[in-house]
């Protein structure tokens, strides 16, 4: 559950993000910050730490059943407040303005078990696109679609496996999704929106093209498959703008909605871009080990800023970066790994995990459409459907071991790990 913290009058600056999400962006060309600070106590604090600490600089802190009853609306949440501190993470996020009383809450931890780090909010981005496309050699070897199914679904040998995800928990956290697209018709959603002022209804696309790879989608027109689980429990969190951005905040209270609902996976083609030698966040790691404590897996996109045609290779982007989150690279069908897809370039975090169809990737589209796009984005559903098979196949068996399993089972290609880690993610 979530809590309300009240920091006085003073509002936060107010920092609009860009109209659009540019498919071409490359390190440097987005806002990274939202002003806001992210407040990660000591694991061993206590409950009653933080409220203590913010009391103490003059911070209100509300119970979020102050302002709804019991119920976990986290958008009147948001709007109530001018904070949010989140118990089952031990995590706060203040509002710019306060950097005083985070000084005195810092001289008054230090040294006890309430003491904590601080990192700044940023703003994250759906990682759709990439501006070069790999094209294979005539003598390469590589998949092409057929009537039965994309050439995603068949790398991954989805159509041999005898597991569809049936009662599997996944939620897919993004720009929401097109409900009354026909090719979701035969699933219960559900969903929630954590953007204020946005309904769940996906008007990007974005969202929608990554539910219907993680969860099995069947073209209705022409039953070609272009998903994984197609019997898996869809949670559908709006995490994301229509414009295809959002922050930190908001994600986290996606996951933890998820986590709240139990599901197994979650999915995030999200991410801020991470500078050479940038450590991972100590919040987001603390929430994906929380996660796997709890038996779910966080999956999440490496990111699209590389440019390996030009000799540049970008580190994994923000959250994929963290330990505890596994990081999904994009391969295209020759089997080469994607010219965007960032690598595990920094040594303190930021490794690839596994890899996945992430290039000409077909799948649904806002307005009960279709579209082919490419991204680390569009590779990280492949995974989190495979995750939600292999969850069907082992009922009792914790997710750490479900990690385990998709890098054993992975096919390895003849590629550096630090691009495509285990190799590629095999259905089973």
């Amino acid at each position: 559950m979530a809590k309300i913290i009240k920091v006085g009058k003073k509002k936060a600056e107010k920092i609009t993000p860009p109209a659009e999400a540019n498919l071409f962006m490359v390190l440097g060309d987005r806002p990274r910050f939202t002003g806001k600070r992210i407040i990660t106590m000591n694991q061993q604090a206590a409950p009653s730490s933080m409220r203590s600490l913010t009391k103490n600089a003059s911070l209100k802190v509300a119970s979020i059943r102050d302002f709804t009853a019991g119920t976990t609306d986290y958008l009147e949440a948001f709007s109530q407040g001018d904070g949010i501190y989140f118990d089952s993470f031990k995590i706060a996020i203040l509002n710019d303005g306060n950097e005083e009383q985070v000084n005195f809450m810092n001289d008054r931890s230090t040294g006890t078990a309430s003491s904590f780090e601080t990192e700044p909010e940023r703003f994250v981005y759906a990682l759709p696109g990439a501006p070069m496309l790999n094209t294979p050699s005539a003598a390469a070897t590589f998949i092409t679609d057929n009537n039965n199914a994309t050439w995603g679904v068949q790398a991954v040998k989805v159509l041999q496996s005898s597991f569809t995800g049936k009662g599997i928990n996944v939620a897919v956290l993004d720009t929401g999704l097109n409900l009354a697209h026909p090719d979701f018709a035969r699933l219960t959603i559900q969903s929630k929106s954590f953007i204020k002022n946005a309904l769940v209804e996906d008007k990007n696309g974005h969202g929608t093209h990554c539910c219907g790879v993680a969860v099995g989608a069947i073209n209705k027109k022409t039953n070609q498959r272009y998903g994984v689980a197609s019997g898996a429990n869809l949670f559908v969190g709006k995490v994301l703008s229509d414009k295809g951005s959002g922050s930190d905040s908001g994600i986290l209270a996606g996951i933890e909605w998820a986590l709240l609902n139990k599901c197994r996976v979650i999915s995030m083609s999200l991410g801020a871009d991470v500078k050479p030698g940038e450590r991972f966040s100590p919040a987001y790691e603390r929430v994906a080990r929380t996660a796997l404590q709890k038996n779910c897996l966080i999956v999440a996109a490496a990111g699209n800023e590389s440019q390996r045609q030009f000799g540049l290779i970008n580190p994994v982007g923000h959250p994929a970066n963290c330990p505890s989150v596994m990081a999904v690279a994009a391969i295209d069908n020759a089997f080469k790994v994607a010219g965007f897809s960032c690598g595990g370039i920094n040594i303190n975090g930021g490794q690839v995990d596994i890899a996945a169809p992430g290039v000409n990737i077909f799948s649904s589209w806002k307005g009960k459409k279709y579209h082919t796009i490419s991204g680390t984005s569009m590779a990280t559903p492949f995974v989190a459907g495979i995750a939600a098979l292999l969850c069907e196949a082992n009922p009792g068996v914790a997710i750490a071991s479900i990690w385990m399993m998709l890098g054993q089972n992975a096919l390895r290609l003849n590629l550096p790990s630090t691009d495509i880690g285990s190799g590629l993610a095999l259905a089973k």
